[in-house]
């Protein structure tokens, strides 16, 4: 008897059916049956794994931990277009997914087919930018962005580093959240200052947990991430070298992939062995590590001097 699989639409959000409609296709290509369902906060079905959008659906998450079954989270992507390029993550999203693609660490052919690569960058800003977050984004976690970009502003100030530093907010924040934004303490970088500019302008970046930790990386600015959900939390604790770069940026090239990708099959057939039967390996109390002191952590490391 073959694979079933639970795909969970919210079908009034276009991105939410493009994605899984293509997903959807590449797994009934490989003889998968599928079951779309309306999503709903309460609803799960019987499958053998479960594929949604984001890390937000509560009940289906619960219900893989307590039957072992994989869930399947699709996200956008990490680098250049992230509308163009979405992620497969396996049992957590982003930093805290458990699908295992170390042994293409050293598989450089995704980021040649796609021109991903490290830039070199001999020169640094002299600015350190906290980069803001969508209130509420599911790998916020449930702490509010606000509250933490004000505690890094108040740490950088003690540090003496207040005159430098830079608070740039998510684009879509600055309508809905636009008073809280203007009270943040901290010099602000507006919708006129693209991401580009940023990077030119920084010496580091801070995130709780935004891809613009791995867009830092890809720029050749340092970044320090916050949170275990994070695309560069577990690799900043380790070799700083250009190698070690390139081997991160091999690694997320085969986490995401393009709508044809998705819908040729292309993309099941190459992780397919690394998520049937893979059950949730941490408890769902502990689905992320506290987050870290991330300006004591730059002194400590040196990326003020």
């Amino acid at each position: 008897m073959g694979l079933t699989a639970a795909v969970y639409v919210k079908f009034g959000q276009p991105h939410h059916v493009q994605w899984t409609s293509a997903f959807s296709e590449g797994l009934m290509r490989h003889g998968i049956r599928v079951k779309t369902l309306n999503y709903q906060p309460e609803k799960v079905e019987d499958a053998d794994f479960h594929v949604f959008w984001a890390m937000k659906a509560s009940k289906v998450i619960r219900h893989c931990h307590e039957m072992g079954q994989p869930i399947v989270c699709l996200d956008r992507g990490y680098t250049d277009d992230r509308m163009y390029f979405t992620s497969i993550n396996l049992n957590g999203l982003n930093g805290m997914s458990e699908l295992d693609v170390s042994d293409f660490s050293q598989d450089s052919s995704r980021c040649e087919m796609h021109g991903w690569r490290i830039k070199e960058r001999k020169i640094l800003g002299e600015n350190i930018i906290i980069s803001g977050q969508v209130a509420g984004d599911a790998s916020l976690g449930g702490i509010n962005i606000y509250d933490w970009v004000d505690a890094q502003v108040s740490a950088l100030n003690a540090a003496g580093l207040g005159d430098k530093v830079f608070f740039k907010p998510h684009p879509l924040e600055e309508t809905e959240h636009y008073p809280r934004i203007q009270s943040v303490q901290a010099r602000r970088l507006g919708m006129d200052c693209s991401m580009d500019d940023a990077y030119e302008l920084a010496r580091l970046f801070l995130t709780y947990s935004s891809t613009v930790g791995a867009n830092a990386w890809l720029n050749g600015v340092p970044a320090l991430a916050a949170s275990s959900t994070s695309m560069i939390f577990r690799d900043q604790f380790g070799d700083n070298t250009p190698r070690a770069r390139q081997e991160w940026l091999n690694r997320i090239s085969f986490r995401q992939f393009s709508e044809e990708e998705f819908s040729s099959g292309f993309a099941w057939e190459l992780l397919a062995n690394r998520i049937i039967g893979k059950a949730p390996a941490r408890k769902l109390e502990a689905a992320s590590l506290p987050h870290q002191p991330l300006v004591e952590r730059a002194k400590n490391l040196g990326l003020f001097a």
